[in-house]
């Protein structure tokens, strides 16, 4: 499965998304340029990267490093690339698009972009409750043969049936 990576000046890569996120960023910066110590081709780019939506919606990566990819992203999407940076406060990031098209890149999706909020971990007592339902059973036309206890059932038959038999 994959994602389509929307980068630079229109330029488009194409990324498998089965695989841990902090492999798949990886491979975003090695592929695209914008690795650590890589020549950056006119483009300055240091610290984290992140992807967002065409609509601008962030997808928290970052938060997310060690699972795997394919539960976060929506295989055959189009993603534009970030670059997340701290900002004044260090609980601020700031997002900035590596992409170069005013038809994606525009007002929209900068305001989203601005109104991100980093999402806030549950608290440890929270804890994902499983529901258990009883099984439901029919029981028209079953009795119960014995008066130990015992659950063995068998059909009832009409009066008309067991005088046939």
């Amino acid at each position: 499965m994959f994602i389509t990576l929307l980068h630079g000046e229109n330029k488009a890569e194409i990324f498998n998304v089965r695989c841990q996120v902090q492999l798949l960023l990886d491979g975003i910066k090695n592929r695209c340029g914008y690795a650590d110590g890589a020549p950056t081709r006119g483009r300055c780019v240091s610290g984290e990267i992140e992807l967002a939506d065409e609509s601008g919606q962030v997808k928290n990566l970052l938060q997310n490093r060690h699972r795997c990819a394919a539960e976060l992203l929506t295989e055959r999407e189009t993603y534009i690339l970030l670059r997340a940076a701290r900002g004044a406060r260090s609980s601020e990031i700031e997002f900035t698009p590596l992409l170069k098209d005013d038809n994606i890149i525009n007002p929209k999706f900068l305001s989203q972009l601005a109104n991100w909020q980093e999402p806030k971990t549950p608290s440890a007592r929270v804890k994902s409750r499983r529901t258990h339902k009883k099984a439901t059973v029919d029981t028209e036309g079953l009795q119960n043969l014995s008066s130990h206890g015992n659950r063995a059932r068998t059909p009832i038959t009409s009066p008309k049936q067991s005088k046939k038999l």
